[in-house]
């Protein structure tokens, strides 16, 4: 097997373990409205970045800080759920910054549809 393919693979059971251990682990916590939109492998597959989002106002310094608490935690919690992995991989917690990034663009592009709009209203008028 290929070793992208063997490392995709493992990036993706990490990412649903991991959605799976935030729920049923945290669940009274911030972190579980957490997300987890992504997760990179190293191609030893000794370290893994996890890339997040957050769902409900949690602030995101508070979120990081908890999550470098709890990182030992988590990975001990994920190796029991992995028992198929040699090494379970060290996590790398990362906020996706693409989210936000696709909701400011959508409110510019709104922004410039509505001037747009009102500017072809001036012209006509």
């Amino acid at each position: 097997m290929s070793g992208t393919v063997r490392r995709e693979r493992v990036a993706r059971a990490i990412r649903k373990n991991l959605s799976m251990i935030l729920l049923r682990e945290y669940r009274d916590t911030p972190l579980a409205s957490l997300i987890i939109q992504d997760v990179s492998a190293s191609p030893d597959l000794r370290e893994a970045t996890v890339y997040y989002v957050i769902m409900r106002g949690a602030p995101r310094k508070f979120t990081q800080d908890k999550l470098a608490e709890e990182e030992h935690r988590i990975r001990r919690l994920l190796a029991a759920e992995m028992r198929h992995l040699k090494f379970v991989p060290h996590l790398h917690f990362r906020f996706d910054e693409t989210a936000e990034s696709v909701v400011r663009l959508e409110e510019l592009l709104d922004t410039l549809s509505r001037e747009r709009a009102a500017r072809s209203d001036d012209s006509e008028a």
